[in-house]
């Protein structure tokens, strides 16, 4: 079995977060495309793939042709840099292609649609350790932003589900299928793209209205505190110039 437009099959992939919400999904995908997959656990086994434990934390070594570095702790900014400095440094000696995962949150949320050179203005602690690990990505890596994965039960599901979350009005993301995503990056993992890409969700939503959209019943509402960027919406072009993925959107999927 392959999955359309990867033309992955034969090679090793290391995923690090292999038990992760995203990277278990690449982990699935690749499998079935017939790829030798590697998947780091850390706390949790992965279920997919080759298990290699691992402390990104901590310089290692692999044997692989790609690296899809996925792993991260929003509220740990020592594993967020320093595990992205290890693992770029392991890929690099390794000879394997880098495609390194982050976030719409390196923007100020003040100019909306951001493109790929727009400039960064993180407000956000998690948003300023993003773009940090990003400038540790060399030159033939590849950095790809995204926004909130939703499609399988996760995080945004598990919000919207509970009756005890205000959801902010004015703060806008790109609402990303964990799948499509997942398929997106193994397509570009083939492809000859480096520097910086932004692949997400085709419509730009409120968190109240993803929370409406997931199936949340009467979700409560209110703006968006101080210190929190509010519209962060990404310009996509770029990637659907490039993707025979398509990357669906919640309100016309």
């Amino acid at each position: 079995m392959s999955v359309p437009g990867t033309g992955l099959t034969g090679l090793t992939i290391l995923v690090t977060g292999g038990a992760g919400y995203l990277g278990s999904e690449v982990c699935r995908l690749a499998a079935a495309a017939g790829d030798d997959v590697v998947a780091t656990r850390f706390r949790r086994p992965p279920p997919c793939g080759r298990p290699l434990q691992l402390d990104i934390r901590e310089p290692f070594e692999i044997d692989a042709d790609v690296v899809v570095h996925t792993a991260y702790l929003q509220a740990d900014a020592d594993t967020i840099v320093s595990g992205t400095r290890h693992v770029a440094a392991a890929a690099a000696r390794a000879g394997a292609r880098l495609i390194h995962l982050s976030t719409d949150l390196v923007f100020d949320g003040e100019h909306a649609p951001y493109r790929e050179e727009d400039e960064p203005r993180p407000v956000s602690d998690y948003g300023r350790a993003k773009l940090e690990a990003e400038g540790v990505v060399p030159n033939d890596g590849l950095v790809v932003r995204t926004s909130l994965l939703y499609g399988k039960p996760g995080p945004q599901e598990a919000l919207a589900a509970r009756d005890d979350v205000v959801f902010h009005t004015d703060e806008i993301r790109c609402p990303t299928h964990v799948t499509d995503l997942a398929a997106a990056l193994l397509e570009l993992a083939a492809l000859d793209v480096t520097g910086v890409l932004h692949v997400a969700g085709a419509d730009a939503v409120s968190r109240l209205e993803l929370a409406r959209l997931l199936g949340a019943h009467d979700p409560k509402g209110a703006p968006t505190p101080s210190g929190r960027a509010r519209n962060v919406a990404l310009d996509t072009s770029r990637a659907g110039s490039l993707l025979s993925t398509k990357i669906r959107g919640l309100l016309h999927s």
